[in-house]
């Protein structure tokens, strides 16, 4: 994940901007163009984090400085930062471009304007425009509700995570490969397989017209070419930003393309439209129409993305809430939240299958009560007097409790899926280990085919899809309503049960290449971090570096996974563009 911080007009001046200073510089620009020159811009972000080796973040940075500072704002810049290295403090990000997007929509000029990808005078406007939208990217509100003068530390950690989260998920979308990878072993190949009370892909046909498997080919297919066109020529060639819906995808049925078009692409006037309408979030968090659909039409026949991030999020997330929001019913709802974790839980037993395969540590998938057949953990990893039990959490938490910045929202849903409420992630952890591990041997319950009597350690854990829940900030609150649970269980003293480790999906793809080349002990890793407590605010990625660092381990690529990426990108380029993926970005637009 990249942290970086941003040059703010309060540091450079001394004052926040005002709304009406920055909404003078807006109105004098042309709404299309403007837009389009962000959208190109943000799609260079996206190339010089997945592509440093063409074009690395301070060059990218650097460009753009050239293109859009005058020379009296680049003096200021230089006088307040420069000491500092561009990769450290970005002037330009996602977050704001977005955020600088939305304002233009809604105030741009209509017709008329001046154009920042012709004219330097716009261009130059447009620069104090992105420097200035950086301040405006937290409010006084959401100063207080983090300051040291509140009483509550988990209501503070709570503020900050609904103040910080919404821009680390902007700024550092998944990574690529094994995002793709996710998705098509999802929806390509456990779909068919997990049994389900829905039909997804029939709801999926039924609502959209288009085929899941469609659909999902052609984000793929969009990726293809974002992920392999060189960022340099789209510098040099802008025309390459942009697709053309008539050919992009010639090679494929013209009906399901003109529905796939039709689902994600969005005009500047309809996104003003939706914009206008309240939406009860922070406009600084609130991206949801420009995640519905991620691509502007710029041309008669052209279309932009805003946010290679955004069509990335197509492939989970948007389809999730894309197939969520078309159910009437919360029977439906219901079911399909079950059958959204059903295939989360198989993907995740999949990775630790493949993880522990050749190792001395022993992985059961889906272990279940030798009472009554119930389930009992989604996963147990055994390796001496040492239990590791898991429970896996598939789906997202809703926008209202995501991007409002409304803690008791947030709360309530934090509680209601991974903490106290019944079912609940903490909830099914501290109940099961208190039924396996009673104090009464009398009411221990025994597991199918295997003898828990040797565990003396055991380590609650948590994989989630949703990275709110798993972030360092939550991860203290979720570990004090566990430690509240496990008081009210009546667990042997001869068991150490530790406070929960939560993990995000894309933590455990990680350890995957390292557990299966026997690189790292998975026991020793967990436990390492479990003894710094849940109180170390430190993600799960960041210590898996200094791990592998003091341990003198190299980085790892999962060759399972990029073979499995370079045979979908294959596959796709060559049913659409008839070449292989190393020439996607040849291909005709």
């Amino acid at each position: 994940m990249l942290v970086a911080t941003y040059p703010s007009w309060k540091e450079i001046f001394g004052r926040r901007p005002t709304e009406e200073e920055l909404l003078s510089e807006i109105k004098t620009l042309d709404r299309l163009h403007t837009i389009w020159l962000l959208a190109r811009i943000n799609i260079l972000v996206k190339l010089s984090m997945s592509r440093a080796e063409l074009l690395s973040i301070p060059d990218l940075q650097t460009f753009l400085v050239n293109m859009l500072i005058d020379e009296p704002l680049f003096q200021d810049l230089k006088r307040r930062y420069g000491r500092e290295h561009l990769s450290v403090r970005q002037p330009f990000h996602s977050l704001q471009i977005l955020t600088l997007m939305k304002k233009v929509a809604l105030d741009g000029a209509r017709a008329g304007g001046q154009r920042p990808d012709e004219e330097q005078q716009a261009a130059h406007r447009l620069g104090r425009c992105l420097i200035m939208t950086n301040d405006l990217l937290f409010s006084e509100e959401s100063s207080r509700a983090i300051q040291s003068a509140r009483p509550s530390t988990a209501r503070k950690r709570i503020a900050l995570q609904l103040q910080v989260g919404p821009g680390l998920e902007v700024n550092n979308p998944p990574e690529i490969a094994s995002s793709i990878v996710r998705s098509n072993i999802l929806f390509g190949e456990l779909l068919g397989k997990v049994p389900c009370s829905l039909d997804i892909a029939g709801l999926f046909k039924q609502r959209t017209g288009l085929a899941l498997e469609e659909y999902v080919d052609r984000i793929f297919g969009v990726m293809a070419w974002y992920t392999t066109v060189n960022p340099r020529e789209l510098i040099e060639k802008s025309e390459l930003a942009s697709l053309s819906m008539s050919n992009f995808f010639a090679e494929a049925p013209k009906e399901a393309t003109e529905k796939f078009w039709h689902l994600e692409v969005t005009t500047v006037d309809d996104l003003e439209c939706i914009l206008r309408k309240p939406s009860g979030l922070k406009p600084q968090h609130n991206f949801i129409p420009l995640r519905q659909r991620p691509f502007i039409q710029v041309a008669e026949n052209n279309v932009v993305p805003v946010h290679v991030g955004f069509i990335q999020e197509k492939l989970e997330a948007g389809l999730f809430w894309r197939i969520f929001n078309s159910l009437k019913k919360d029977e439906e709802r219901e079911r399909f939240f079950s059958d959204w974790g059903l295939l989360f839980q198989e993907y995740i037993s999949r990775i630790f299958s493949q993880s522990f395969a050749r190792s001395p540590e022993q992985f059961y998938a889906f272990p279940k009560f030798a009472d009554n057949g119930d389930e009992a953990f989604d996963g147990v990893v055994a390796f001496k007097n040492y239990w590791f039990v898991m429970e896996y959490k598939g789906g997202f938490i809703k926008s209202i409790a995501k991007y409002a910045e409304k803690e008791d929202e947030f709360i309530k849903e934090i509680e209601r899926k991974f903490g106290n409420e019944k079912r609940a992630g903490m909830e099914q952890l501290a109940r099961k280990v208190g039924a396996v591990f009673a104090a009464k041997p009398s009411q221990r319950r025994i597991l199918n085919g295997i003898d828990s009597s040797p565990a003396a350690v055991v380590v609650p854990m948590l994989i989630t899809q949703e990275p709110f829940a798993s972030s360092e900030i939550i991860g203290p609150y979720l570990a004090s309503i566990f430690g509240s649970l496990k008081r009210k269980q009546q667990i042997s003293p001869k068991i150490n049960c530790t406070p929960p480790l939560i993990l995000d999906v894309s933590e455990v793809e990680r350890l995957k290449p390292y557990l299966q080349a026997g690189k790292v002990s998975f026991m020793d890793c967990i436990m390492e971090r479990v003894r710094l407590g849940s109180q170390v605010h430190l993600s799960f990625g960041d210590y898996f570096r200094e791990y592998r660092k003091e341990r003198s381990i190299g980085s790892m690529q999962d060759e399972d996974t990029m073979n499995h990426f370079r045979s979908i990108m294959n596959r796709v380029t060559e049913r659409f563009f008839k070449k292989p993926r190393s020439l996607a970005h040849e291909a005709k637009v």
